[in-house]
């Protein structure tokens, strides 16, 4: 190997690479953005298209299925489903992973174009939307107002939300809930009928008489001039002296036959605070941007905006994701601290010497910032999991080092010269910590190619902690080489006397105590190889039937201090009605929760006209309403976000308006990191809603009595109250009607018709024509509306129609273009696994009706597709990890005998869990993962040692105790780091504990019982397959 000798040949070139290095790591750390997660872009779109004031079943017939048929045939698409309610389609493309998401959404754009004119008129064209973290609120703000309210939008658009979007950084600025300005034109049907006109006529009229068309220029001389016809309305007062018709020679105006009311819109929205009726405004940032940066950007500029507002406006930050992230990152920066402490006394403790100590401690900065400088060249984050990665390198990247650095002193011990022992003894290891280190980097490398969340959430923890370990491998064969050939020095007969010296000696003493002791249990366990095998197996036997007691998850959440309530009244309950109930929500959370950060209550209640709340993961509708708070951070309170949350339910419960509700405690991420999933989810899909319905009450009342199961809901509903109109063709075709004509007119008539709009201080204001209040509130006002026919005459729609009472569904939602509907709930107490076991009794026992099919979907699905790819990479590591030991020692034995440790394993990880209550999820599994390959490097070190011995003439069994000996310390070294870097994590209670927590108690039981392992089991096997050379 020449590495080594290079670098002590060439001390300051090597110096100088490192600190180059070094150098670019500090400019790289300065320069990344902070987030709490990995950026995250879903193979996902969703296509939002707005058709006013249609029921649920239009929206379904004439929107979402003519999208979901055209777009069924795009490149790469795995599933499509639709959400069709009111106003508002939404159709979700899922894509296999890998998708280049940028593509498909330009093949999707494309095949949108061709779908456009198959769409009813009066729908909005289709907006697609990315799924990807940038659609998470940064920042959401509660602004009130109490005599400026009327004007709150205007104010929100000019003062507010225009200065915010010109701030670097800042993506979307969305405020919802405020009362929008519309000039009404509310006529009078009988005066409609009496002049012979329509509202479609009144429209058309209208929209001519408020055009500007450029009517091109001439030339006059040497001058050009343009000729301008401006015939745009200005005022609401313009509007009401325009002529519409001529009756006995006389103009008829719009004033004569309708009101102009200059007021608002009529609103399905409304938003509060816990001081008034306001709006909500939410700021998303632009993708890739430091979302920390952003926030303090937009704090900033608020506190510069507010004074200027007016004295009655209120603006309150109701929640920000700078908490999140900066105390998430702080907890792991202490815990990061904290493990390099722990890491260094280990070192400390054994090497006994500050010059050895300082060698192995170079390791740690330079293998770091190693890894900021491929964070900032793959543009990536600080994030949970990049330091997540961190924390776990510097338990391992020590490892190489220590080998190296043991066996160093070792040489010079004997006599020889520190340069000369720096070269042979990085040399003698050099192929055994290559392969060590190449254990664990073919265990973390298939994680970079894995898929979906897990692919997303650990793709930079494999990455970034592979980056480390090569540094670190190429800092142990050339620096610590280097540095050791100037630093360390053959002891002197001055030294002896020294405090130092006293100390060192007689710390050396109980250490050579140990080794000799150690190799005695050796000896005993070559006598005893049957004894050691039975016990470890016997073992190993009782701790897998331990496992079968512990419980699967799939990802677990942290307590962020969100809580947030989506409740639905009964169906048909107005959007006021759903408003005052928030109200009452409100109140509940105020008295109960005195955690609550003053200013963050606040409610959205009802649906937006062009779906905005839909477009940030928020649930919307006429009855259905959200209301949401922030706590003091965890430390600070006594309660847990999941405690409030069970107290909530109780409390919500007993209010007799809400029909059914869920509680989210936790954190507002959750939605976007999950997927928008509930740990249980069924989905009941066929054709027949009825049966659909009547499957999911009988579900959901079997679902509830199992306990464990929290918030049990199904999206069935009995349906709102509508009126079905029953044309008879016959008579509509004798009076010159036809259906689309009958359809449209009512719409006109009870919805209303665009007139155009009235432009005031550059902004324009619609003008919508529709029947009066008083004529279009009841059924008389419906059975009385007026058609213009084709022959030029009037009829009245209870003429050629009949009127019934119906109900028709709120929303209905389709899934590879069949309808289903979803019985959905959390979980308290219960782990995923077992209760996805007993839901599964539950479907057994439950009739399935024909033409209806049951399924099992929501984090269960998820859980069992991720746990699939990472028992895939579980092998697939394995198997490459034996691949390189059988490389290094051309032997299909010897790495054979180092494997015998990988299963021993599970001993130390099931008691963990048992102790402590972990459960087997995503973060635990990689846990597992990264064990099958660390747990390897110790016996590499053993049989590469013993197989040199052997070379030198040592027969079998004095090999196998003079290697455990000479390699105790090591061993003892590079384990003890792993475990002590792992502590700090285990014992964090600081924000998103939850989450890394499980991951270090793993290790932690993995690593105590692999070193045992390695020092006992691998040393007995290999007697036992070698036998025959005795």
């Amino acid at each position: 190997m020449k590495l080594p000798k290079l670098s002590v040949d060439r001390p300051v070139a090597t110096a100088m690479a490192f600190m180059a290095i070094l150098l670019f790591g500090i400019v790289s750390l300065r320069m990344l953005p902070l987030d709490v997660m990995p950026a995250m872009e879903l193979p996902s779109l969703t296509i939002l298209t707005v058709y006013p004031g249609a029921s649920a079943n239009e929206v379904e017939d004439q929107v979402s299925r003519v999208i979901e048929t055209q777009l069924s045939g795009v490149q790469d698409l795995k599933n499509i489903r639709s959400s069709s309610r009111e106003n508002v389609s939404v159709v979700a493309l899922e894509f296999n992973w890998g998708t280049d998401i940028s593509q498909a959404a330009n093949n999707t754009r494309d095949m949108l174009e061709l779908v456009k004119s198959n769409l009813p008129d009066g729908s909005n064209d289709p907006i697609i939307y990315k799924v990807n973290s940038s659609m998470i609120p940064v920042l959401i703000y509660g602004i009130t107002a109490t005599e400026s309210y009327n004007g709150i939008g205007q104010i929100i658009e000019d003062k507010i939300a225009g200065p915010l979007r010109k701030i670097e950084g800042v993506g979307s600025v969305i405020y919802i809930g405020h009362p929008e300005r519309e000039i009404k034109i509310n006529v009078d049907p009988s005066k409609l009928q009496a002049y012979n006109l329509s509202v479609a006529e009144l429209s058309t009229l209208l929209k001519a008489e408020n055009i500007n068309i450029p009517g091109g220029s001439i030339k006059e001389g040497l001058n050009d001039y343009s000729i301008r016809i401006p015939s745009e309305i200005t005022t609401p007062e313009e509007l009401a002296e325009i002529p519409v018709t001529n009756f006995l020679g006389r103009l008829v105006r719009v004033k004569d036959i309708a009101t102009i009311d200059d007021s608002y819109a009529e609103s399905d929205s409304y938003a509060r605070t816990s001081e008034s009726m306001g709006a909500v405004l939410m700021v998303q940032k632009q993708s890739g941007r430091n979302s920390l940066e952003v926030v303090k950007a937009v704090r900033s500029k608020v506190e510069e905006i507010k004074p200027a507002l007016a004295a009655d406006i209120r603006m309150n930050e109701i929640l920000g994701q700078e908490e999140i992230i900066s105390q998430s990152l702080r907890s792991l920066s202490d815990t990061l601290w904290w493990a390099l402490l722990f890491v260094i006394l280990v070192v400390v403790a054994f090497l006994r010497d500050w010059k050895s100590s300082f060698i192995v401690f170079l390791t740690i900065p330079f293998s770091l910032v190693t890894a900021f400088i491929f964070m900032y060249a793959a543009g990536w984050t600080i994030n949970i999991f990049s330091l997540l990665s961190l924390i776990i390198a510097i338990g391992m990247v020590v490892d190489d080092a220590i080998v190296v650095l043991e066996n160093i002193t070792q040489h010079i011990a004997r006599g020889e010269r520190p340069r000369e022992a720096a070269i042979f003894a990085t040399s003698e290891m050099g192929l055994a910590v290559v392969a060590s280190t190449t254990t664990v980097l073919v265990v973390f490398i298939p994680l970079i190619f894995v898929g979906g969340v897990v692919g997303i959430f650990f793709r930079q923890l494999a990455a970034l902690t592979s980056v480390t370990l090569i540094s670190s491998l190429v800092i142990a064969l050339s620096l610590s080489p280097m540095i050791s050939s100037r630093l360390l020095k053959r002891k002197s007969s001055t030294d002896s006397g020294s405090l130092r010296s006293r100390i060192y000696d007689a710390s050396e003493h109980y250490l050579v105590i140990a080794e000799n002791t150690y190799k005695k249990l050796l000896g005993w366990a070559m006598n005893h190889k049957t004894v050691v095998v039975v016990t470890s197996v016997a073992i190993l036997l009782a701790s897998l039937l331990g496992f079968k007691k512990i419980g699967s998850d799939y990802l677990p959440m942290f307590d962020a201090g969100d809580v947030i309530v989506v409740f639905q009244t009964p169906v048909g309950t107005s959007p006021a009605e759903t408003d005052r109930v928030a109200r009452e929500v409100m109140k509940i959370m105020e008295d109960n929760i005195p955690e609550i950060v003053p200013g963050t209550l606040a409610s959205i209640s009802g649906q937006t006209r062009d779906g905005l709340l839909s477009t940030v993961g928020f649930s919307e509708g006429k009855n259905i309403g959200t209301v949401l708070c922030h706590l003091t951070l965890p430390d600070k309170r006594e309660r847990k976000a999941s405690e409030i949350g069970d107290m909530l339910r109780s409390k919500i419960a007993s209010l007799p308006e809400i029909e059914k509700f869920h509680v989210t405690s936790g954190n507002i991420l959750e939605t976007a990191i999950l997927g928008n999933k509930k740990p249980i989810e069924i989905k009941v899909s066929g054709d027949d809603l009825d049966v659909l319905n009547k499957t999911a009450g009988l579900l959901k009342n079997e679902l509830s009595k199992i306990p464990g199961l929290i918030d049990v809901e199904s999206t069935a509903d009995a349906g709102k109250q509508d009126y079905e109109i029953i044309i008879d063709r016959t008579k509509a075709s004798s009076m010159g009607l036809n259906p689309a004509m009958i359809a449209l007119q009512v719409r006109q008539s009870i919805y209303g018709a665009g007139a155009g709009s009235i432009s005031e201080g550059g902004k324009d204001y619609d003008i919508m024509i529709r029947y009066a209040p008083e004529y279009r509130s009841d059924l008389s006002s419906l059975e009385g509306i007026t058609l213009s026919t084709l022959l030029k005459t009037q009829v009245r729609l209870a003429d050629i129609a009949t009127i019934r009472q119906g109900y028709s569904p709120m929303e209905i939602k389709r899934e590879s273009q069949q309808r289903y509907v979803t019985v959905s709930a959390d979980l308290k107490g219960i782990s995923l696994g077992e209760a996805t076991k007993q839901v599964r009794q539950v479907l057994g026992s439950v009739p399935e009706p024909e033409g209806v099919d049951l399924k099992i979907e929501g984090q269960t699905t998820s859980q069992k597709e991720s746990f699939g790819d990472l028992t895939l990479v579980l092998v697939l590591g394995i198997l490459l990890v034996y691949m390189v030991m059988a490389a290094q020692f051309e032997s299909f034995k010897h790495p054979m005998i180092i494997m015998m440790a990988v299963p021993f394993t599970a001993i130390g990880v099931v008691i963990a869990f048992l102790l402590t209550g972990t459960t087997l999820s995503i973060t635990t599994f990689i846990g597992i993962i990264m064990l099958s390959g660390i747990v390897v490097k110790n016996g590499i070190i053993l049989v590469d040692y013993t197989n040199l011995l052997r070379k030198r003439g040592y027969d079998l069994y004095d090999a196998i105790k003079e290697a455990g000996r000479s390699r105790l310390r090591p061993v003892a070294m590079t384990s003890l780091t792993m475990i002590l870097a792992m502590v700090p994590m285990a014992l964090s209670r600081g924000m998103g504990y939850e989450m890394f927590t499980p991951m270090a108690v793993t290790m932690i039981g993995g690593l105590l019982f692999s070193m045992l392992i390695t020092l006992l089991i691998v040393p007995v096997f290999y007697a036992i397959f070698n036998r025959k050379q005795i």
